[in-house]
């Protein structure tokens, strides 16, 4: 059948209007449609699409939580070991003896830590004179409540009364070896110490004792 003019206007008509709401369909999906109908492709997202994108994308608490373990791994790394603290021995100290002016017949030992350590003075120093076949007494009285610490540059003190009138068996010393006592109270430690002593010898007798280490002369002196 032959189409008359009516009918070709009609299937023309028809045809522009599908191809209108394709173009209006194709613009709400992928960009902005002019008032031709043209979609214009350079033009942003609608702001509903671009806040799909920003939830989508990791925000910076997110990237600060997954810093966090290897900056606090860093600063762990970065921390220094606490410092050591050993027992003092004749290496890392230097020991001096005086004459004390007060009280009478008493000696000052003086133990000055030369480490970049800290360390400790256990109990009192084990003292022989010449050639004693035994140490020193201590003078339990004299036991201080805390154990001598001395950090590098610091300085403990005993005390040594040498000789009384009511002493027995008398005589001159002319050396004194110095030992350290180990922290478990049984024996030294280390090294010996050999300091001079104040004149070329000291009278001593049988009541020959030493004090604890103190952290003071004064304190030292009073026994």
């Amino acid at each position: 059948m032959t189409a008359t003019p009516r009918s070709r206007r009609l299937r023309t008509l028809a045809a522009a209007l599908v191809a209108t709401a394709a173009l209006s369909l194709t613009a709400c999906q992928t960009g902005t449609a002019d008032a031709t109908g043209v979609v214009d492709s350079t033009q942003p997202p609608a702001p509903a699409a671009q806040a799909e994108q920003e939830e989508a994308t990791p925000g910076k608490e997110a990237e600060k939580e997954a810093d966090a373990p290897a900056k606090e791994a860093t600063q762990v790394a970065g921390r220094k070991s606490p410092a050591k603290t050993t027992s003092c021995t004749a290496k890392g100290t230097e020991v001096t003896v005086t004459d004390a002016p007060r009280p009478i017949n008493h000696l000052l030992i003086k133990a000055t830590n030369t480490s970049d350590a800290t360390c400790h003075l256990y109990y009192a120093p084990y003292l022989r004179f010449d050639q004693a076949q035994s140490a020193v007494p201590f003078i339990e009285e004299s036991k201080p409540q805390a154990v001598v610490t001395l950090a590098p540059g610091e300085s403990g003190y005993a005390a040594v009364l040498t000789s009384t009138p009511d002493g027995s068996h008398p005589y001159d010393a002319t050396s004194l070896t110095l030992y350290y006592a180990a922290r478990s109270g049984q024996g030294s430690t280390g090294a010996p110490s050999h300091p001079a002593l104040p004149f070329d010898s000291v009278r001593v007798d049988s009541s020959n004792a030493v004090t604890y280490w103190q952290t003071s002369a004064a304190d030292a002196l009073m026994w």
